[in-house]
């Protein structure tokens, strides 16, 4: 059996990564709409690796996954294992739309139902709460948040102090997508006004299930026209390889610049001989207009879809962001010059 599932999380884990999100179905007019448990709480969908020690998805594979992206789940076949009730085997995992992060879609995927976050308002559960529980998997809308460091590790981490329901929590942030996104400087944190939460539950770890933020989704601030539950399809594509730039290849090139185009942001790379190449961006990549990009800091993702075309991108890694008249001077000659 085939299923779909919107992605609400793609963290770290075990070395590879935790997917997972709403199970969703799709009619003839491309139309999402959200499966519900019994208790009227969306139905979440954990894709588990059968060849892996903990069921982790391998990195390679969960990489072209970004979050708010419908996922087509080949072979589903379910795995349970007490509170982690959403775990499922399957064949191949492929990415075949998106979907509009408008506040009301965020709602509708939310959980509404459960009051307290995984059973009681604590930081973890123990593992007799653990074998009885029957979800794992949950997103909501903090009343409020602050994110701070993690004085207890040797890199930066972050955790997230927020308020649910009248309720008090701090949990570990584990979402790959939001430490690109803050890797630009701590002031991106304090800019957000308004966050959605994907919550689970982690491994035994000294003694107990710890409660984690799998996912941290910020809600479009666009206004959003037309059917906000029409699935936007996208190439149906699913990863093949990457690799990052070789050392002549990056000496052929004189520079590289992030630039709008009509599809969004592309990477425009001007080489020596006065070629220019323009490489879309991958998605989940943060950047900006104008941005200057370290070439070291660049990974060539290769996609392949369902033609055997292949299709590259490029994926940046804390590229340096110059701002300033100056910079957006020269951008301009560099495409208005004679």
């Amino acid at each position: 059996m085939d299923k779909h599932f919107i992605c609400l999380a793609n963290s770290y884990k075990c070395g590879g990564r935790c997917v997972a999100g709403v199970e969703v179905t799709i009619d003839r007019e491309e139309q999402w709409k959200v499966v519900k448990n019994e208790d009227g709480s969306p139905k979440w969908i954990r894709p588990i690796d059968s060849n892996t020690e903990y069921g982790e998805v391998p990195e390679d594979e969960a990489r072209h996954i970004p979050m708010l992206f419908v996922v087509k789940l080949i072979d589903v076949r379910p795995c349970p294992h007490q509170s982690h009730s959403e775990d499922v085997f399957y064949h191949q995992m492929i990415a075949i739309g998106s979907i509009i992060s408008s506040p009301e879609t965020l709602q509708n995927l939310s959980d509404l139902v459960h009051p307290e976050i995984f059973y009681t308002t604590e930081l973890a559960i123990s593992p007799e709460t653990y074998a009885q529980g029957n979800y794992s998997l949950m997103m909501i809308h903090p009343d409020s948040f602050q994110f701070h460091e993690d004085p207890t590790k040797d890199r930066a981490k972050y955790r997230i102090t927020f308020k649910y329901n009248e309720a008090l929590y701090d949990f570990s942030v584990t979402d790959p997508s939001f430490y690109e996104m803050i890797s630009s400087g701590q002031n991106v944190i304090d800019q957000l006004k308004d966050i959605y939460l994907t919550l689970s539950i982690g491994l035994v770890y000294e003694g107990r299930h710890h409660k984690l933020v799998a996912g941290v989704i910020i809600p479009s601030s666009r206004n959003i026209e037309g059917d906000k539950y029409v699935v936007i399809k996208q190439e149906a594509i699913c990863f093949k390889t990457s690799r990052m730039l070789s050392y002549k290849e990056r000496r052929s090139c004189k520079c590289a610049f992030v630039v709008p185009t009509q599809k969004g942001l592309a990477v425009c790379v001007k080489k020596k001989s006065g070629q220019e190449l323009f490489f879309e961006l991958d998605e989940g990549c943060i950047a900006e207009p104008w941005q200057s990009v370290n070439l070291k800091r660049v990974r060539i993702m290769v996609y392949q879809d369902y033609f055997g075309n292949e299709i590259r991108k490029l994926c940046l890694f804390k590229c340096t962001f110059r701002q300033g008249i100056i910079q957006k001077l020269k951008r301009f000659l560099l495409f208005n010059r004679d």
